[in-house]
């Protein structure tokens, strides 16, 4: 019988003891580098909602330092300096970390360090871990601007064909800013079926298709395939102008405000100053005369008639919160096209300011030499009439409508 080596036995503890510290290693990365790894997951997403939350207050002109602050503090992590630490800034801050977007205030950043207790791993001495994570948002303020890029005429229909279309036997000029036509039909978003008359503009910018005959239009620059601006738009803020107390006839005269029934009533010939909100048809006959500056008409319900032959002397604002806007039919997208507007003067007549119809079909029939000094705007346009029409677009003359601010993530 072989005698026992009481040495071996000491060697097998001491094994046995490694293999235990080992297992507890294991152990301890497995369940706390699973603690940390959630716990940056955790971090991240507080971290990510913090600076879409400070963006979006700092395009509103809030606290966003302070907002930031806070919905981190709601989603766990409330600064204490002890087992977590929260920083926000602006990425023009030198103390940013902000990457790409350094310097460039239009760019928050917040940044979380936290601090977790470990289980097993202070065997091997790691008595805590420490996890950081960043994010950075994009706070883009509102401006006012000119709408849909300064184009003179805008037709704004997403999918009809002959979204804008020109006919007749007239010469149309739109000598600054050109036409856009938002629809993506295939074969015809712009439409002219005559070549007996000329478009002159300096360009032609379709999301779809065109057609028309040779020789119908001088237009340097014609572009398909342009980038939509969706429907209703979303780039622009639409005007809201409101009236306080009722329009008063006083012989040939009326005071601004409210008005129900057709307008103007007879025998009113000059327009005061100021905002008329129209609960009907505006319509203006043969022989009728209109007169009226620094005035901005509002047409709920209703639509407009300018007949040929009547004088039309109008202009908008030249200053205050609806600057360069005229005539406004409140859009109503889910509805369109819910009105007609038709735009027909005798030759002396003088229309300046901004026509916006988002959800109506406008039609151009003559204007004459004058012409209309403003920026067209309707869910289609139509350049038609047997008389010779002229556009001419000059920002200054027209609304520039708010840009809402925007919000994005981008690391």
């Amino acid at each position: 019988m072989k005698p026992i080596n009481r040495t071996e036995r000491g060697q097998a503890l001491i094994l046995i003891v490694i293999g235990i510290i080992a297992l507890i290693g294991m152990t301890g990365l497995t369940v706390d580098g699973g603690g940390a790894y959630a716990e940056k997951r955790n971090a991240q997403n507080a971290a990510d909602t913090a600076v879409l939350a400070a963006a979006l207050a700092k395009v509103h002109g809030d606290d966003w330092q302070s907002v930031a602050f806070s919905r981190a503090a709601s989603n766990g992590y409330d600064n204490n300096g002890t087992t977590n630490a929260v920083e926000v800034y602006g990425c023009e801050d030198p103390s940013s970390s902000c990457g790409y977007y350094e310097g460039n205030s239009e760019y928050v950043e917040s940044v979380i360090t936290s601090t977790i207790k470990t289980y097993f791993a202070p065997v091997v001495g790691v008595r805590e871990l420490t996890v950081q994570v960043s994010a950075v948002a994009r706070a883009v303020p509102s401006i006012t601007t000119q709408m849909f890029d300064g184009h003179a005429v805008v037709g704004l229909a997403p999918h009809d064909c002959q979204a804008v279309k020109y006919q007749g036997n007239a010469n149309t000029s739109i000598p600054y800013g050109g036409i856009f036509v938002n629809s993506d039909c295939d074969d015809s978003a712009f439409f002219n079926h005559s070549g007996a008359a000329q478009l002159s503009t300096p360009s032609l910018c379709t999301v779809g298709g065109i057609q028309y005959a040779p020789g119908a239009l001088d237009i340097p620059s014609i572009t398909t395939g342009c980038e939509p601006v969706g429907y209703p738009p979303t780039n622009i803020v639409e005007p809201d102008p409101v009236c306080t107390g009722n329009a008063i006839q006083n012989g040939s005269t009326m005071s601004a405000g409210s008005y129900t029934g057709t307008f103007p009533p007879a025998g009113v010939t000059s327009l005061v100053s100021g905002v008329y909100c129209v609960h009907g048809d505006f319509r203006l006959n043969g022989g009728d005369s209109l007169t009226g500056h620094q005035v901005v008409i509002r047409v709920d319900g209703g639509d407009v008639s300018w007949n040929g032959g009547a004088y039309v002397d109008l202009t908008a604002p030249t200053s205050g919160p609806f600057d360069g806007l005229l005539l406004l039919l409140p859009s109503d997208p889910g509805n369109a096209p819910d009105a007609t507007v038709t735009l027909n003067g005798n030759s002396t007549s003088t229309i300046t300011g901004t026509i916006m119809a988002m959800s109506a079909d406008v039609s151009v029939e003559g204007t004459g030499a004058s012409g209309i000094f403003g920026q067209i705007i309707g869910y289609t346009i139509d350049l038609t009439g047997a008389s010779d029409n002229s556009i001419i677009y000059n920002d200054a003359q027209n609304y520039d409508a708010l840009k809402p601010g925007a919000v994005e993530q981008t690391q």
